[in-house]
């Protein structure tokens, strides 16, 4: 199998989307009940089955209720976003009758009461909740220069220091969003979030990579190569948040599933120029910074 078709199977496999069609409560089977319906789908956490799935959802209000919530899919409603609104849903639940309980809920839209044009007040950044990703290690920070002059050298690793381009204190989450589009997001807590944002991916082959990045190596074998972009809401880039891509993992970690094993997720950016430009007179060669860390 060649290296570009690899790669696109490796995020295939690691992100595969759960079929999910449950809003997130467990209420008892046969309920009808009136929604209010955010303006926008949000980040959240859905459960079904004994598992919990990251996706998009939608984040939802029952009536007399204050909180939003997420809500998984809705059989019949065709959402639009910037519009709220409120409709009434059936609910039918599904019984593991191993254990006696909820296994899953699925909606469906009985009436579309309102559609309004606005922006939902009071939405939530997420609706992940913190013991989700609380256990999700930091990203692992990298960076090497080198340049003749000594002081402006130690100058230039100390501004990568200071200045990396992804949050260090975050833990980072991928999931799939809208239109199947891979999607980043890295939080802090409710109140602290760096994006979302859309990851446009490209494959690679390894004699398109740097040689820079050789200074970085990884710690495992590489499975695959590629390129990240990240991206706004309305598909435009974002400012130096481009990177190469390694998929890579060490051969003796549990797998995955789908045959592979864990996998870390390596994120390269070679800046020789910039610092060259910014050090006219520090005999820049090379500067390479490496962002590591893997999926939820």
């Amino acid at each position: 199998m060649n290296t570009k078709g690899f790669f696109g199977i490796l995020l295939t496999a690691m992100f595969a989307a759960v079929g999910l069609t449950a809003c997130s409560n467990d209420d008892e089977e046969g309920k009808e009940y009136v929604l209010t319906v955010a303006s926008k789908k949000i980040p959240g956490v859905l459960w079904s089955e004994g598992v919990n799935h990251l996706s998009e959802v939608y984040a939802v209000k029952k009536e007399q209720s204050d909180a939003w919530s997420a809500c998984g899919s809705i059989a019949g409603f065709e959402f639009e976003k910037g519009y709220e609104y409120r409709i009434k849903i059936g609910e039918t639940g599904y019984l593991d009758y191993r254990m006696g309980t909820p296994a899953w809920t699925e909606c469906e839209l009985l009436e579309v009461i309102s559609k309004d044009k606005k922006d939902s007040e009071n939405l939530p950044l997420h609706l992940i909740p913190k013991a989700y990703y609380d256990d999700i290690p930091f990203p692992q920070y990298r960076y090497a220069v080198e340049a003749d002059d000594a002081d402006d050298k130690e100058l230039i690793e100390q501004d990568l220091k200071d200045n990396p381009l992804l949050p260090l204190d975050y833990h980072e989450l991928l999931y799939r969003g809208e239109n199947n589009f891979l999607k980043w997001i890295a939080l802090q807590d409710d109140n602290n979030v760096f994006g979302p944002y859309i990851i446009r991916t490209g494959s690679k082959a390894p004699e398109e990579m740097p040689e820079s990045y050789r200074m970085l190596p990884p710690d495992g074998q590489i499975a695959g190569y590629g390129e990240w972009t990240f991206l706004d809401e309305a598909e435009n880039p974002i400012d130096n948040l481009s990177f190469d891509t390694m998929i890579v993992y060490a051969t003796k970690t549990r797998s995955l599933g789908y045959g592979y094993p864990r996998s870390t997720i390596y994120l390269y950016k070679d800046l020789t120029e910039y610092y060259r430009t910014e050090y006219p007179e520090a005999g820049v060669k090379m500067v390479v910074i490496c962002f590591c860390f893997s999926p939820s």
